[in-house]
């Protein structure tokens, strides 16, 4: 079975690429081809194209994203060009190529003013790295009929740029820590994310199909940042200032959902794959089962 994954160098990309080097019939049940930014620019319509043409993958994984949040408010045309125009050009491929697309959105496409959100709750994206993600959700919907969308959030991994990984930088320059409190959502490792990919990729594999659509994949329990921040800090044992503070009081450019904590019952259910706790994954991390997240 032929992948191609966009966006190798992400934080989901490498935890993907590690999941797939383990065990060793994975590596001769899957022909990878992962490709990251400098590769392959997915904004690049011809290039990707070329690359469909040429490869034909029977599955693409799509890692590639703009994910910050803030610096998007001010980067608007560039935010929607990776993570909503090039999606639906992406889409069309698939499409053409009878391709699988595994596409990943966020929780983000909600306004915090629910309890826990369901993939029948209607999106209302707050801000504009939201709106794109909602945008490329639409796109794939419209025009490709294989496709798995997986909502998640609060993603964090001993890969790249996350809260797990900056809390602990924060942590080594012995200064005050502020963490709001009153933004609720669900921290979701990367490698529990690529594990439940590679699952739904040998079930395809088997079966020629899935059930596809949207669904939402976070893990749990819920937290606020400063809770899942206390958690960083007990699994490592870090003494720190860490101080709760309200949103009001750290100002951003991108308005956040106050609660955005996902309801995941619709996959765990479809598709029978438990979602492991987090906390259990920053024991791991911790003890050092992982690479250096410090680098």
């Amino acid at each position: 079975m032929k992948l191609l994954i966009l966006g190798a160098n992400g934080q989901l990309g490498q935890a993907l690429l590690q999941q797939l080097k383990q065990p060793r019939q994975l590596q001769q049940q899957f022909q990878c081809l992962a490709l990251n930014r400098s590769q392959l620019d997915i904004t690049d319509i011809s290039a990707v194209t070329t690359v469909m043409a040429q490869y034909r993958p029977d599955a693409v994984i799509n890692c590639a994203a703009y994910t910050a949040v803030d610096p998007a408010e001010q980067q608007a045309a560039t935010c929607i060009a990776v993570n909503g125009t090039a999606v639906g050009q992406l889409a069309k491929l698939c499409q053409q190529y009878n391709s699988l697309l595994l596409q990943f959105s966020t929780d983000y496409v909600f306004n915090g003013q629910s309890s826990a959100y369901t993939e029948q709750d209607t999106a209302a994206p707050l801000n504009v790295y939201g709106q794109s993600k909602l945008q490329a959700e639409q796109a794939i919907h419209a025009t490709c009929s294989k496709y798995v969308i997986l909502r998640t959030s609060w993603l964090f991994s001993e890969f790249g740029h996350n809260f797990y990984r900056t809390m602990l930088k924060l942590a080594q320059r012995g200064q005050i820590i502020q963490v709001v409190n009153d933004q609720f959502g669900c921290p979701t490792y990367a490698g529990d994310l690529a594990a439940a990919i590679v699952q739904l990729l040998q079930r395809y594999q088997q079966q020629g199909s899935l059930a596809y659509g949207i669904y939402h994949f976070a893990g749990n329990p819920a937290v606020s940042w400063y809770q899942f921040a206390q958690a960083i800090f007990a699994a490592h044992q870090l003494k720190v200032n860490l101080q709760a503070i309200g949103s009001a009081n750290w100002p951003t450019l991108a308005v956040r959902p106050a609660n955005s904590i996902l309801d995941c019952n619709k996959f765990c259910d479809t598709f029978a794959i438990a979602i492991p706790q987090w906390q259990a994954v920053l024991q791991q991390l911790a003890s050092g089962d992982c690479n250096d997240i410090t680098a």
